[in-house]
């Protein structure tokens, strides 16, 4: 289970139906490491969702006490693998939960330990229809950690952001125009171009829109180049949408043009992740003392995750952790895929484990810590508004 990958992880979920269609990932899943190491680690498994790949695995010691979640994450992405380390998410769920087990019976505490198998989180939101069905209800608090790489030199190991949002919230909009047909080289002003009409709403709205810049400065420099052509010349620019064009008929619509249609798409809203400062700050004290690791409390990460509405729940934190990795090799690339799989990487989710499970086993026996904990997230949901989740379409 926490040996290195020998090879690249076949393609999993990227989204929300694969999980509910794709019976080879879910045999995938069943038989291999997460679901068959808890199995034999001692924790009993359910799959009280509606979620084929999802699962809870549970442990519970005596009678009473607090109950703490560990979310693991396996999806992998298509071609590239396991280039979000969501392999090592798993590994540290894992690890802490067995951790956690281990302490509790030497020294007979009562309280209950779960894992959360929460698929789909790059592209469906995998937690956020658990919380819709309730899987986090009985549960008083819950942590996981993400690896981050390609960065650079830095002075910290990790970071867990607190006093504001540790990763944005993200959401979606579908955005068509619709055009007028017109033959382009005899009455073209009788058109309407429906790559004018994107690229002006790409110019409008480019904070909304960065990924598609390369249209405008494209566009805008062949209507720069109009004003030179000769009478007997003619250029338009199209998007294809189809293979039904034909190079001099302006599209009266490619999913883009001058009357504009905007719908929200079925994803889940991922709200924004805001980490327990309680939480937060015990395990930058912990890794401090135990490992000489610098955890910073500061700054944002500007990814998403679906753990973000687990927040708006629970108390939650998710610390973020560097491995070694070639500057450049960030998250999604496959040089992070490269890099998540090797022994160097799998050592530092172990030690990521250790500080999950001390700040979980510190949650479960400190009474002061707990209530401190819940009071830290009761203020939490006043300053910002329990929107529990926020998985809700404005």
């Amino acid at each position: 289970m926490i040996g290195p990958d020998k090879s690249r992880a076949p393609d999993s979920q990227s989204a929300m139906k694969i999980a509910s269609v794709n019976n080879a990932l879910l045999l995938f899943i069943k038989v291999t490491s997460v679901h068959h190491t808890l199995k034999k680690l001692g924790f009993d498994i359910s799959n009280p969702s509606k979620l084929e790949t999802a699962f809870v695995a549970t442990y519970t010691r005596g009678r009473g006490g607090r109950t703490f979640g560990f979310n693991a994450e396996f999806d992998a992405l298509p071609q590239i693998g396991h280039a979000c380390g969501h392999n090592l998410i798993a590994i540290i769920a894992v690890v802490s939960a067995a951790a956690l087990k281990a302490a509790m019976e030497a020294c007979d505490i009562s309280g209950t330990v779960k894992v959360i198998g929460s698929p789909a989180e790059e592209d469906g939101g995998g937690k956020i229809h658990l919380l819709k069905q309730g899987i986090y209800d009985d549960i008083d608090a819950c942590g996981m950690a993400h690896p981050v790489g390609g960065m650079g030199p830095s002075e910290f190991n990790g970071s867990c952001p607190i006093g504001g949002p540790a990763t944005l919230s993200r959401s979606g909009l579908e955005i068509e125009f619709h055009g007028r047909g017109a033959h382009a080289g005899s009455a073209p002003w009788m058109g309407v171009n429906a790559l004018d009409a994107a690229v002006q709403g790409c110019e409008a709205f480019g904070s909304i829109f960065p990924i598609r810049a390369y249209l405008s400065s494209l566009d805008t420099a062949v209507s720069m180049l109009r004003q030179q052509l000769e009478p007997t010349m003619r250029v338009h620019g199209i998007i294809l949408g189809s293979e039904n064009w034909v190079t001099n008929i302006i599209p009266n619509s490619e999913s883009t043009g001058c009357s504009c249609k905007i719908k929200a798409p079925d994803d889940e809203v991922y709200a924004e992740t805001r980490n327990n400062e309680k939480l937060a700050h015990a395990y930058q004290i912990f890794m401090a003392r135990a490992f000489g690791d610098k955890i910073q409390l500061e700054g944002v990460n500007t990814a998403s995750t679906d753990f973000g509405n687990v927040c708006y729940k629970l108390p939650g934190f998710h610390p973020m952790f560097d491995i070694p990795s070639e500057e450049g090799s960030s998250n999604h690339t496959p040089g992070f895929a490269d890099a998540a799989r090797t022994p160097e990487a799998h050592n530092c989710a172990i030690k990521v484990a250790k500080g999950l499970a001390v700040i979980a086993a510190k949650f479960i026996t400190d009474d002061n810590f707990a209530n401190e904990t819940k009071q830290a997230f009761e203020k939490l949901k006043e300053e910002v508004g329990n929107s529990e989740g926020q998985s809700k379409k404005e």
